[in-house]
């Protein structure tokens, strides 16, 4: 049988070596009509058939010698057995099938599988999360920023820190309208963010941080409805908390690690729960804020100059070991204006400030708040202002020039059986007059005289 040759694309030469064609020429099998008498064609006719040059082994691979047979290919795995079958087709189209529904129904809510998300309403990012706590595993459970709620507007997110599958840590972020607050709800929230623990966050935005606690105010923008002009609308606040508000001992490198979080974090939240509500507006990062107070020493009492405010004295009685320490708002100067709005005094032990607590608090909504801590039980106060008393606690308001202003005096009761007179039991009361004297005029309310009505002290 004569099989037509396989055109190898080469020219021969004598001998048999085969010889590639140069780029460019024409062969005249391809459409090139020859003239019979042209030189070459008879010979390129009658020249035999040529064998088929060797393929080229691809990189790795190396040719077998003569006489030696090729390996037999490796079976395919078992992905690739499955595959080219219709039962393994049909599993594997199931499977991507299944692998692209999660993802989008993963996009959809905004979370993508096995990928860190932001906690807390979106607001905080791993990063940011990470850093109020030490190194362990974060985990958040939250709540819908609207519920059906007397507030609709109060809600919370737990964050928690795990290490070994155990729980070793806690912050709670919560969203809460302080202008419903009032009596001993209103006294537990300004005893915890308004201490002298707690420093000014600066710049434009109302809020104070410590290493144990911070808070941060949203705009009016933030309301659900308008108001009427004249009409105040309610407080809001952000808030972040961790442990005790009043640990017993903080070291100093951890509290400086802990504010720097802190202050990063409620500001962060602020903006993302902002963003969800659709407020306008949003704050900076904060800067970095001066040194905490703990692990620091404190400052010894000047009886004569109580927390540094020229006029405000220690009464005789008073003075001893139990009232030796004080410490003030960091970042704020006795005797200046009021910075941030607030300002507060601690006085007592080195380790336990807690026999009085005097804070100035100029901000209007926030003086709204602490006003409401007495209920309509306590005893009045008199004076060019408004104020009340009852138990270890005092609070005063009066008019300034940014609004109303509030001035808070709180002593540790006495314990049951103390044989202290009735009338010199109270420290705070006993303070107040002197101290919203001297306090007004840095708050920008002139001279303001309190009266302290006979029978008044307990």
């Amino acid at each position: 049988m004569n099989d037509k040759p396989e055109d190898t694309g080469a020219v021969s030469e004598p001998g048999g070596r085969d010889v590639p064609e140069e780029p460019g020429t024409s062969r005249p099998d391809e459409g090139e009509a020859h003239s019979p008498g042209r030189p070459g064609s008879e010979a390129a006719a009658a020249e035999p058939p040529t064998a088929e040059p060797p393929r080229a082994e691809a990189p790795g691979n190396k040719a077998p010698a003569p006489g030696e047979q090729r390996p037999a290919p490796k079976s395919p795995g078992r992905l690739r057995r499955l595959a080219r079958s219709r039962g393994g087709t049909a599993v594997i189209g199931a499977l991507v099938g299944a692998l692209l529904g999660t993802g989008v129904m993963a996009w959809r809510a905004g979370e993508l599988p096995l990928l860190p998300r932001d906690m807390c309403w979106g607001s905080l990012s791993p990063q940011v999360a990470g850093a109020l706590f030490s190194d362990t595993d974060v985990r958040s459970e939250e709540l819908p920023l609207r519920r059906a709620t007397e507030d609709p507007m109060h809600t919370e997110c737990s964050m928690q820190g795990f290490g070994a599958d155990e729980l070793e840590s806690e912050v709670t972020a919560s969203v809460r309208t302080l202008g419903e607050l009032k009596g001993a709800q209103a006294w537990d929230w300004t005893r915890q963010y308004l201490s002298s623990r707690m420093t000014p966050l600066g710049g434009d935005i109302t809020g104070m941080a410590s290493s144990q606690r911070a808070w941060v105010a949203l705009p009016t923008s933030c309301h659900e409805r308008s108001y009427e002009p004249g009409e105040d609308p309610p407080l809001r606040v952000v808030t972040l908390a961790s442990g005790a508000s009043d640990p017993d001992y903080v070291n100093e490198v951890d509290a400086r690690r802990g504010l720097d979080a802190m202050s990063r974090a409620v500001v962060r939240l602020a903006n993302g729960v902002m963003a969800r509500y659709g407020c306008e507006g949003g704050y900076p990062d904060p800067p970095e804020l001066p040194g905490p107070p703990e692990g620091k020493s404190v400052k010894a009492v000047d009886d004569d100059r109580l927390c540094g405010l020229k006029g405000v004295e220690l009464p005789g009685w008073a003075r001893g070991k139990d009232v030796s320490a004080v410490r003030t708002t960091p970042g704020t100067k006795p005797d200046g204006p009021v910075r941030g709005g607030v300002r507060s005094c601690d006085v007592g032990r080195p380790f336990g400030l807690d026999t009085l607590r005097l804070t100035t608090v100029a901000d209007p909504q926030l003086a709204a708040v602490v006003s409401r801590v007495l209920g309509r039980r306590a005893d009045r106060l008199g004076g060019d202002g408004e104020g009340a008393h009852a138990g270890g606690l005092s609070v005063y308001t009066a008019d300034c020039q940014r609004g109303r202003a509030a001035f808070v005096a709180w002593d540790k009761e006495p314990e049951e059986g103390d044989d202290t007179p009735p009338d010199l039991r109270s420290l705070g009361l006993a303070v107040l007059p002197s101290y919203v004297k001297s306090e007004a005029r840095h708050a920008g309310c002139g001279d303001v005289e309190v009266k302290v009505l006979r029978g008044t002290a307990s």
